[in-house]
Order: C-alpha cells, then structure tokens, then sequence
C-alpha cells in the first residue's frame, strides 16, 4: 500500500511539474521599426508646403495719370526677397501663373508674355496689365513655369526677387481710379 502511494504520489508530483512547464511557454519575435525621409525645403525659414506666404508685389500710391510704375517684391519675412533651403540641390522656383490672366474689358498699359492684370475690386472690367522680371534692369522677363535664378546663394540658403513693371499707361486721363489686385503663384519643386 505504501508502495502504491509512492507511485501516485511520483505520478501526481511528474503531472504538477509537467502542468507548471506547460503554463510557462515563452513566444518571441521582433518588431520592426522604419522611418523613411523624402527631401524638403525650408521656405522663409518654415517647412511648410501650402499656403505659404512668399511677399507682396506692391506698386504703390499714385496718380491714374501714370506712364510706367515699377516695384520689387517685399519678402514675407522682411527684405526685398524670399528664401528656399533644401536638402537638395535639385529644386526649381516658377512662378506657375496669376489669378488674372484673362484681359478685362479695359485694359491700361501694354500686356506682356504671359499677360497678368490687375484688376480693379470695385470693377472687374477695368484692369492694369503688367510684366514680372528677375532683374532689376527689367531685362529677364519672367515666364509662367520656367525656372527662376536665385538672386544669391549664402551658407546653403538661396534669395529670390521679383521684380514688377507696368508700361504704357500714357497718362491716360480715363484710367478709372481704384484698387487694383492680382494673385501670383509660386512653386518650389524638388
């Protein structure tokens, strides 16, 4: 009888221990772990991709009798110029078009190529045409989607200006007074 419970108790004892085992099974495997980095670009010092803010092109106060008027960007940031720093060197700025490239009814100074206007708030019938250039000789026009040169280069960091001209404007009594407004638009691609 002893011998009997001595062999259930070993048999008891191995299943208990063969339970325990069981219980205390460990799994193992690996997790993964990736970032993936694409270029980009620092404009006016943010890494922002829309809605970006590159200056104003402003020409001014003056009388409807003009002849020519000319002006050179105000950066957003300050200064006469914008700035693009990228993590690489293979980025193009263009001026991708303007909200008015339509000839309103009226129209006063001489169109360039590509034609933007400004057009007046008060009367979209009545517009100003006027031309954008690279250079402050007025020399390099700018075209809708060409790549435009940096006016300099600096610790990695490029500026770019823009310059405005209005020509033809003769003078002319019958301009009718007013705000006059376009919206240009700037790509950096890269």
């Amino acid at each position: 009888m002893k011998r009997k419970r001595l062999l259930i108790f070993a048999g008891t004892l191995l299943i208990a221990t063969t339970a325990w085992q069981a219980q205390a099974v460990t799994s193992s495997g690996t997790i993964g772990a990736t970032l993936t980095l694409t270029n980009g670009c620092l404009i006016n010092g943010s890494p922002t991709q829309n809605g970006i803010n590159f200056g104003t092109l402003d020409f001014g106060t003056h009388p409807a009798t003009f002849s020519t008027l000319t002006t050179q960007l105000t950066g957003a940031s300050g200064g006469n110029a914008f700035t693009i720093q990228c993590t690489t060197a293979s980025f193009t700025v263009a001026i991708t078009g303007n909200t008015n490239s339509t000839a309103p009814g009226t129209v006063v100074g001489t169109p360039g190529t590509p034609a933007r206007y400004l057009i007046n708030t008060a009367n979209a019938a009545q517009g100003v045409a006027y031309s954008l250039y690279s250079d402050s000789g007025f020399n390099n026009i700018i075209a809708n989607n060409a790549s435009i040169p940096a006016a300099s280069t600096t610790g990695g960091v490029s500026s770019y200006t823009l310059y405005g001209r209005i020509t033809g404007g003769g003078n002319s009594v019958t301009v009718v007074p007013g705000t006059y407004t376009d919206t240009i638009n700037v790509s950096v691609t890269y």
